[in-house]
């Protein structure tokens, strides 16, 4: 599909159709920024309730307010590499083994907290939620400057609201980095998608140490230099020498990066494994103690979460999973987005099958996948209607989950 107009404008014919509702006659941009704020009032009036319904036993505590909220779970953990960076010497348990510590966590968010909040411990908190509701705005900006390359601006607008209410997306308004690495993927895929490679290289550094997503990314570029390739070799679209190179530096830097911090872990601490370690330490939470290797432990989880219910059931469930993701893949909606977004989807789904043991926090992981709301875009109105209802009462129902008067190791955010 050929590009479209990005000035911002409503074409004349669809203003005329759009005019009976004020937010259709605004530019799409004003559009998606009135869709997010009035997101960020829904999720903020949930965490109040939330907050209500905490307990001594809660994560945050009883009653807490919505720094507190927000800043509970791993934004403790940002926190602390904000304030002491990260171990010179890995710490271990009893056992032995490595234990949990911050070389889980990218250094990118807490530092740049750390430097808005001028060095001032107790203002990082509310700074923290500050810049990441800052870059969730940015997120709702540049989700809809990818899709509209693709879909009409208010089929845009509305996948900006599905993804704007998720149930995991008061995620993008607390101390998680989870909104500044949609920001800057979805910076990266508008660039690629834009054939400016080059000018994606420091964003794709940036986004790998703020959120391990650089190795899909080089994987969703390098595919995409492929399909270009074959398509220009077929007569279609021309791929020029230069534009093959560039891309081809992208995914070389992209892939690179990927495995930097790993590299400086093992090269601060002098452990050549530190950062797998690290993670391995939160995996025993889950699964035993074992080297890593990767795609096991989904093959683990399967029974783990399903083997109550025969030896056959988890690896049904696991083949069933996979199956749906590629008849998602293959759908008429999803095609419609183009083949960035879908070469994106099955590398970051490929990801997280090779490196990830699926538990609660797998909902929050499936957040980079943000582009596929563009798929949600029912016709009629009642269903527009009730999938945001949907969404809204699922994400209420999470919020308690995480927040609310117990915790479990199956409520983690």
């Amino acid at each position: 599909m050929a590009d479209r107009d990005v000035t911002g404008t409503v074409a004349p014919a669809r203003a005329a159709t759009d005019r009976g509702t004020r937010l259709a006659a605004l530019p799409w941009w004003a559009s998606v920024l009135a869709v997010f704020a009035a997101s960020r009032v829904v999720t903020t009036l949930l965490f109040l309730w939330v907050g209500t319904q905490a307990t001594s036993a809660s994560r945050a505590g009883a009653h807490p307010d919505l720094v507190a909220l927000g800043t509970a779970w791993d934004g403790q953990w940002y926190w602390l590499v904000s304030e002491s960076g990260y171990p010179r010497t890995l710490p271990t348990g009893a056992s032995g083994a490595v234990d949990t510590n911050q070389w889980a966590f990218l250094p990118l968010y807490p530092y740049l907290v750390r430097l808005l909040s001028f060095g001032v411990g107790p203002a990082w908190p509310p700074v923290a939620l500050i810049v990441s509701t800052a870059f969730g705005f940015g997120s709702a900006l540049l989700l809809a400057a990818l899709l509209r390359r693709r879909l009409p601006d208010r089929d845009v607008v509305f996948a900006v609201a599905v993804f704007s209410v998720a149930p995991l997306s008061f995620v993008l308004q607390t101390a998680y980095a989870e909104s500044m690495g949609l920001f800057l993927l979805l910076a990266v895929l508008c660039l690629v998608d834009r054939r400016r490679y080059l000018a994606a290289i420091p964003v794709v550094v940036a986004l790998a140490f703020t959120r391990p997503m650089a190795l899909p990314v080089a994987l969703t570029v390098g595919l995409h230099l492929v399909v270009r390739l074959v398509t220009a070799r077929r007569g279609g679209e021309p791929l020029p020498r230069r534009e093959l190179l560039s891309g081809s530096a992208l995914v070389a830097v992209a892939a690179a990066a990927g495995f930097a911090w790993a590299a400086i872990a093992a090269l601060a601490t002098g452990v050549p494994d530190a950062y797998f370690q690290t993670e391995q330490a939160w995996r025993a939470l889950w699964m035993p103690d074992t080297p890593f290797a990767y795609f096991t432990p989904w093959l683990f989880a399967a029974g783990f979460w399903f083997g109550r219910f025969g030896p056959f059931a988890g690896p049904l469930v696991l083949g069933a999973l996979l199956v749906g993701v590629v008849l998602l893949l293959l759908a008429p909606a999803v095609r419609r987005l183009g083949t960035l977004v879908r070469l994106w989807a099955a590398s970051y789904v490929l990801y997280l099958l090779a490196v990830f043991f699926p538990q609660s926090s797998l909902f929050r992981l499936l957040m980079p996948l943000a582009p596929l709301a563009g798929a949600v875009v029912p016709r009629r109105l009642p269903v527009r209607i009730a999938v945001l209802a949907g969404s809204i009462a699922l994400q209420a129902l999470w919020l308690w989950c995480v927040d609310g008067p117990f915790q479990e190791y199956w409520s983690v955010p």
